[in-house]
């Protein structure tokens, strides 16, 4: 295990044993990854989360032990001192926050009241009792006739409203319990608080210095828990490697003197990986190496040039492409930023996302990826702007274009069409392809090729005919009646002959719906591309509500300031509410109406064996 995570590119296979329990090292070792991370979430609770910070390899010496169980107790017994000191840090952080609002009334009581000297005579009271009330109420109850008509009351403070009552000593429960009624609250007394209020300045500020002192305290404890962020994260991938290999030796088929491990890996670097075992095992290894595509179950990886890479992440949100059908990604680099431009299309507005993309790649790592992308996708908005629209900052630039958005609605309305039918045609052609790489030559010919002709025979009729039903019977829906015929008996009876009728009467029951189910489908995912029209339509009347309003403020001295004020505002909220939208009907158009037709996502990813650090326990 070690040398195939030196090598880094070996798919393992680890099949389910009916039955199988985990053994007792990898449920501790489970349990203390659940108790890690509890004491990493408890930590960025009470100090406040860090950036990120990787461990190497060479920490793996930190920890040294000469099995499972003693790596595990090492392990245990280092996470319970870490619960140990957060459990304290907790504990005075919640003692903090339970005496610092206190002492800060008593503060303000104090100040307020101009010393503790006048307020000596509290202490002296015999008959009477001094109640202290605050309340956080900006518009606090009066307590005049609320209170025993014997009861005075004197206003202290009013951030917040502290109030002292005086009142006979018989009479103070009733008091209390009368003002916490209408929304006061009784001072809480502080630990160690005089009973003489005259010495009770000098005891809040010796009481000051030990709050700082507790402060500083756990300022200290804070600083080095978050010292303990990168051990944190070393133990975290120490139990995650430990687990995984534990993980293995449970699942792999093992005998008294053998392990067997099965796994893909890629064709050009098997040698060097047999080989490197090979001399790592000292010849103690027999290999077995058959090559295979075809199989549902092979991980799938793709090389990609840099631009294409780009947008695999999108077909992935997807699903992964398996290598038995077509993968789309390549297509996808291309329609993507392309439907993109077509709804964003604007020279001005396109160099702006460009811009921020840029900004986003040079100055951020997170999001340098999201950067590149809207740098693309920008460059085909500023360019199907130049070129197809004439538009700038959604005002004409002036030459003549293939469209104008603000005049020439019925050519965009139908060249959106134009690109729905072309992508779903594109999508069907796909999809035949993918019947034949797979060998269902039958759902090849008689299916899916004929559910295209009838397509584009239908799409042909509304673009030349309109939706004039009497020119359609006249003649020209007869020609879809060739693909349909085969349709519904060209599988049916494909399946009978090969099959027996059984099967062939089961065939031909899907089949009839489907016929009637697809024209329906096809023609509502057509409309849908619309919404390139749509959202060029909205460009332009957003941009233009945001210069009239540039209008409407250009009156006076300083209104040109105003007017290119507004406009400039109004352009960065185009790009930035636009480029949401535009984004997400951008996804719509490939996942439901192209994905759908031919995309099966089938496939499983590649993930070769790779540990953080290593394997963690290496016998020799």
């Amino acid at each position: 295990m070690d040398a195939l995570n030196d090598q880094g590119a070996f798919h393992l296979s680890l099949k389910e044993v009916e039955g199988h329990l985990g053994s007792e090292l990898s449920d501790r070792v489970q349990a203390l990854l659940n108790r890690l991370k509890e004491v990493i979430n408890k930590a960025d609770a009470l100090t406040g989360p860090s950036p990120p910070q990787q461990t190497s390899r060479q920490e793996a010496a930190i920890i040294e032990a000469a099995d499972w169980s003693s790596l595990i107790n090492t392990i245990e017994e280092e996470i319970y001192s870490y619960e140990q000191k957060l459990k304290k840090l907790e504990a005075e952080l919640q003692a903090e926050a339970k005496v610092k609002p206190v002492f800060e009334l008593w503060k303000t009581y104090i100040t307020s009241a101009q010393g503790g000297a006048s307020l000596g005579y509290l202490s002296s009271l015999k008959k009477l009792s001094a109640v202290i009330l605050y309340t956080q109420n900006k518009a606090p109850s009066k307590l005049d006739g609320a209170l025993p008509k014997t009861s005075l009351n004197f206003q202290i403070a009013s951030e917040p409203y502290i109030f002292v009552v005086l009142c006979l000593r018989e009479d103070r429960e009733n008091v209390v319990r009368t003002a916490e009624g209408i929304g006061y609250t009784l001072f809480e007394p502080l630990e160690g608080m005089p009973q003489d209020y005259a010495a009770l300045p000098d005891f809040l500020r010796s009481y000051e210095e030990s709050l700082m002192k507790s402060a500083n305290v756990i300022a200290e404890r804070k600083r080095s828990i978050q010292s303990l962020r990168p051990r944190f994260l070393y133990l975290n991938s120490m139990l995650s490697d430990a687990y995984s290999v534990l993980s293995i030796k449970e699942k792999s088929s093992l005998e008294k003197n053998w392990a067997v491990l099965e796994g893909y890996i890629p064709t050009k670097i098997a040698n060097p990986l047999v080989g490197d075992l090979t001399g790592k095992l000292n010849g103690r290894i027999i290999s077995f190496l058959k090559e295979e595509r075809s199989s549902p179950k092979v991980p799938v990886t793709y090389r990609y040039p840099r631009f294409i890479k780009l947008f695999e992440s999108i077909t992935n949100l997807y699903g992964m492409p398996s290598y038995n059908e077509i993968n789309p990604t390549p297509i996808l680099a291309l329609t993507f930023p392309l439907f993109f431009g077509l709804m964003f299309g604007d020279v001005g507005h396109g160099i702006m996302l460009a811009a921020i993309g840029l900004i986003l790649y040079k100055y951020t790592k997170s999001l340098s990826k999201i950067g590149v992308f809207l740098v693309v996708c920008g460059v085909f908005g500023a360019a199907v702007g130049g070129l197809l629209y004439g538009e700038a900052f959604g005002r004409h630039i002036g030459y003549q274009t293939i469209f104008s958005p603000a005049e020439d609605l019925m050519s965009i309305f139908k060249f959106a069409l134009y690109i729905g039918v072309t992508q779903i045609s594109l999508g069907m052609i796909i999809n035949i392809g993918n019947n034949l790489i797979q060998k269902k030559k039958e759902d090849a010919l008689f299916v899916n090729l004929p559910k295209l002709i009838m397509y584009l025979i239908f799409m042909y009729l509304i673009f030349h005919y309109g939706l004039n039903l009497n020119v359609w019977f006249a003649g020209p829906i007869f020609y879809m009646f060739a693909p349909i015929i085969v349709i519904l008996i060209g599988k049916p009876v494909y399946t009978m002959a090969k099959h027996g009728r059984r099967e062939g009467m089961s065939v031909l029951g899907e089949v009839g719906f489907e016929v009637f189910d697809s024209l329906i489908r096809f023609v509502s995912n057509t409309v849908s591309y619309l919404r390139i029209f749509a959202m060029v339509m909205a460009h332009v009347q957003l941009c233009n509500v945001f210069y009239v309003l540039g209008g409407l403020a250009s009156g006076g001295q300083f209104g040109f300031i105003f007017s290119g004020l507004m406009i400039a505002v109004g352009s960065i909220f185009v790009v930035g509410l636009e480029g949401i939208l535009v984004m997400a009907q951008d996804l719509r158009l490939h996942f439901y109406e192209w994905f759908s037709k031919f995309y099966e996502d089938s496939g499983v990813r590649f993930a070769p064996f790779k540990l953080s650090l290593g394997v963690p326990i290496l016998k020799k």
